[in-house]
């Protein structure tokens, strides 16, 4: 559950281009390779991505109508934002998303002109269905198609499926592991990891 609010300093970008650069940072963040359809399918679902052009904008350097300035404001839940990998992988691919629809697409690792801002929200603090929600609740609903309806698949050697969302995760460097009933499960985050334990009430 991901709101992005992308804030452009050019006011002649038409809604044609705010609405295709909307669209390439949403496909951005929600594309893995190695996850389910139907698990990518759902966090598209939750995630929505607002463009807009202030009526004031001020800052120094270049000026803005040669050189247009991004501040992307991503909002999460706090377990995501405190992950050093979340930020490792979000902030990558926001400025990709929006140096793609520039016409020189490196100046952004160039000159810092595209601000991205992750805002953790405390856990009950963001929601839907009508309930507020934990991170550990929102993963269930992310990944509940996929744990209920897809099979069980076979990893390639020296890789595990997450049991919870399907990613493929390399057991040399799994970083959050579970056994149960004699056989060892590896995880691509610890929010994976938790709501395993919690549905097999698993002790810590």
């Amino acid at each position: 559950m991901m709101t992005v609010e992308l804030f452009v300093s050019d006011d002649t970008m038409s809604t044609e281009r705010r609405t295709a650069l909307a669209e390439r940072i949403l496909r951005e963040l929600t594309t893995e390779d190695s996850a389910p359809d139907s698990v990518m399918d759902k966090a598209r679902e939750l995630t929505h991505v607002m463009v807009r052009t202030p009526d004031v904008w001020v800052t120094g350097g270049p000026d803005r109508t040669a050189a247009p300035r991004y501040v992307v404001r991503v909002i999460v839940p706090g377990a995501w934002s405190n992950s050093s990998e979340f930020g490792a992988t979000v902030i990558p691919a926001i400025t990709r998303a929006i140096a793609a629809t520039e016409p020189d697409t490196d100046r952004l690792t160039r000159q810092p002109h595209c601000l991205v801002q992750i805002v953790g929200l405390r856990e009950h603090a963001i929601g839907t269905l009508g309930r507020a929600m934990t991170s550990t609740d929102i993963t269930k609903l992310m990944t509940e198609d996929y744990r209920h309806t897809e099979p069980e698949s076979a990893a390639p050697d020296g890789f595990a499926i997450d049991p919870v969302c399907g990613m493929t995760v390399e057991l040399a460097t799994a970083r959050f592991t579970a056994s149960h009933q004699g056989a060892d499960y590896a995880f691509c985050a610890p929010v994976c990891r938790k709501v395993f334990i919690e549905e097999h009430a698993i002790p810590e």
